[in-house]
């Protein structure tokens, strides 16, 4: 009798979707399955079905992280939209902010907005700046908007207002009339989606909703009914991008939400560890087959964004959306090695994907990667990659050489400067969350997860300085797996300006308990007898400043202390941190405040981990630029046990991942079997 599952986690990424879930009896089972670009939900459930696992249990949950939405943007593959804005704003989208980041590019230009100029319509309304609304939207306006709307046979609408953070009645009788006039048609409000100041990035915001409602809403569907007929009658949630998990009607609703749904996961689940490990400050490594990508978590506490750029800030624009502040760089297993017009070695940010992707996958893919670069030089052993997958070496080196004629090098030289190259990019991701934010990366152990994490996690350790690496066990499942631990978690932001020793904390009070009220309807759940829990920050800035630090309440709750001017300290301590120096005479003004709302969906109790027995071996692998090999051990995960210590050059191969120890590293194996890598032996290569 197949087993039920009480909790499954189910991660889509760029080349692979991974599935873990965990039955009654607290054994974890795993999938991995090529991810199906197009039909994402049948990889789901094919990833599912591996694990052996059954859904027909009661009370389960189903814990869903994917890059549809961040796919969508991207690649500019949503839906036909309009936008409905304040008379004389629909230019907003192409005026931004002005800003102009490439100075001496004379033919730079950004990427056109979401919607067409033609397609963004202009109402006579007007609230102040106080929330006084001067002039509403005139009934025969409307009428007028609606049957322009329809002419135009779109799939979604976004609304924008100038002052509709304060106030959003004008928007909310404009959606009302839509509807009547529109039914099914779906509308994204920016005092919903976003709610906060600043017109450009909420406008920008509310259209990147609408854009992916009508695909979000069509891939839900068919995963949610495909897990449903297979006996799911449990609670269904998407992870959100601030490390949470949403419910499904919120995440219908608000799939931008979902933006980073994917590779939040896996720093839960590295918070975690941390946890577990007592490692005060870690930085996450996570590289899939597309990308890598690292998060900073020190104490405990994510370093937070309310502003994430899809496409770059050079040429891209915002979203007003919490998420965790991942640092993303194109380089993972499937990215393309190539040549330049100048003949110079590039690596990404092209990948193979999945389809036909790495050449010695044997898929139809004949450009080399660094996939094949690790395969070439001996770092991965052929005969146990991923499940059934038998990498084709020949291949690997067929394509090697292609490119290595073309630059006239020699093709091992040309394989390790591939992966050098992709090190050299990954390591800039990890300088970023450490380096930039004013933190010493010696005094941070990494801790490596996804399918190529751990192959190179030592090598861009040493590149940045950091000493300790941690390789949690399933690390090419861990994003799943982090899935598993997630909680309903919502947050929502509103303006309330003033001098800090002005404020009146009674006010803040109110409005703390405000939006806590309008929180609770989103943290609705089908099978959490737990209470909500809130918390708050407070937006910071210096008097005359026009960006804000958010600083978080000293304790748990919504208590507000008497005296406002207590968050100086912690508004210096991080502003010291992150910008190096202070004006201790500055005045401070409240800008902002916002409470985030969690609900726990309960934890489970999770078995020992247990790894599939494999054979021991030895492989050629080349390590450096003087092109001799050295002999690696190849050594199955299951056969390194609690305690016992190790050291490279040696090739730890598990379903999923492999982990590369270079000749130089040494480690051993922790309680709960994850492998603990010290690399101040490695010298940057």
């Amino acid at each position: 009798m197949t087993p039920a599952a009480t909790r499954v986690g189910a991660d889509i990424g760029g080349t692979f979707t991974d599935v873990a879930a965990v039955d009654a009896s607290g054994a974890l089972k795993v999938g991995k399955h090529l991810t199906s670009h197009g039909a994402e939900d049948e990889a789901v459930l094919e990833a599912l079905g591996e694990t052996g696992i059954g859904l027909d249990g009661k009370g389960a949950v189903v814990a869903h992280g994917h890059t549809l939405v961040i796919n969508s943007l991207l690649e500019r593959k949503g839906s036909k939209i309009a936008f409905v804005t304040t008379a004389g704003f629909a230019d907003v989208l192409d005026i931004g902010r002005g800003s102009r980041p490439e100075s001496f590019n004379f033919r730079y230009r950004r990427d056109d907005p979401l919607v067409a100029r033609e397609l963004r319509f202009e109402v006579a309304e007007r609230t102040y700046a106080d929330g006084e609304v001067g002039h509403r939207p005139a009934p025969e306006e409307l009428d007028r908007l609606a049957a322009a709307l329809r002419a135009s046979e779109i799939e979604a609408i976004a609304v924008g207002f100038l002052n509709s953070f304060v106030n959003p009645e004008n928007e909310l009788a404009v959606a009302e009339h839509l509807s009547d006039a529109l039914p099914g048609l779906p509308i994204s409000l920016s005092s919903a989606v976003s709610g906060q100041w600043r017109e450009y990035e909420r406008f920008t915001t509310a259209i990147a909703n609408a854009y992916v409602a009508p695909v979000a809403e069509r891939y839900l569907e068919r995963l949610v009914g495909g897990l449903r007929s297979d006996g799911f009658d449990g609670e269904f949630v998407v992870l959100d991008s601030s490390g949470g998990a949403l419910g499904l009607d919120l995440s219908r609703r608000l799939p931008v939400r979902t933006v980073e749904s994917g590779p939040v996961a896996g720093a839960v689940g590295a918070r975690e560890l941390a946890e577990r490990l007592s490692i005060a400050k870690i930085v996450t490594f996570d590289m899939g087959g597309t990308t890598a990508k690292s998060c900073f978590i020190e104490d405990g506490r994510f370093a937070l964004t309310n502003l994430y750029w899809i496409g770059g800030y050079a040429r891209g624009f915002p979203l007003q959306v919490g998420s965790l502040d991942i640092t993303e760089v194109g380089a993972g297993g499937g990215s393309l090695a190539w040549a330049d017009e100048s003949s110079r070695l590039r690596v990404g940010p092209r990948s193979a994907g999945s389809h036909p992707g790495p050449a010695c996958y044997g898929l139809g893919g004949t450009e080399p990667t660094v996939t094949d670069a690790n395969l070439f030089c001996g770092r991965i052993d052929p005969d146990h990659f991923v499940g059934s997958l038998t990498l084709d070496r020949d291949a690997a080196a067929a394509a090697i050489g292609r490119l290595s004629s073309t630059l006239e090098m020699d093709p091992h030289r040309l394989a390790l400067g591939i992966l050098k190259l992709a090190n050299m990019s990954m390591a800039v991701a990890v300088r970023r969350q450490t380096l930039e934010r004013g933190r010493d990366p010696r005094e941070f152990a990494m801790v490596a997860y996804g399918g190529a994490g751990p192959m190179h996690a030592c090598e861009v350790a040493a590149e940045v300085g950091i000493r300790q690496v941690v390789v949690p066990p399933y690390p090419g499942h861990f994003s799943a797996i982090g899935m598993l631990g997630v909680d309903l978690r919502v947050e929502r932001r509103t303006p309330l300006r003033g001098r800090l020793a002005e404020v009146d904390p009674g006010v803040v009070a109110d409005v703390l308990q405000r939006l806590a009220a309008e929180l609770a309807e989103d943290l609705r759940s089908d099978t959490s007898g737990e209470e909500p829990v809130y918390g708050y920050s407070l937006a910071i800035r210096y008097h005359g400043q026009d960006h804000t630090l958010l600083i978080p309440a000293a304790q748990p709750g919504l208590a507000v202390p008497e005296d406002l001017t207590s968050y100086r300290g912690a508004f210096e301590a991080e502003y010291l941190l992150r910008y190096g120096h202070l004006d201790t005479q500055g005045e401070l003004e409240l800008v902002e405040v916002e409470v985030v709302g969690r609900r726990p969906l309960g934890r489970v109790a999770r078995a020992a981990a247990e790894f599939s027995a494999g054979e021991r071996g030895e492989l050629e692998s080349f390590f450096g630029l003087d092109e001799h090999p050295v002999t690696s051990a190849v050594v199955p995960r299951a056969a390194v046990q609690v305690g016992e210590k190790f050291a490279g050059p040696m090739v730890i191969y598990e379903e999923g991942a492999t982990t590369v120890v270079p000749p130089g590293a040494a480690g051993r194996v922790g309680e709960a079997r994850e492998l603990l890598i010290d690399t101040s032996g490695l010298a940057p290569a």
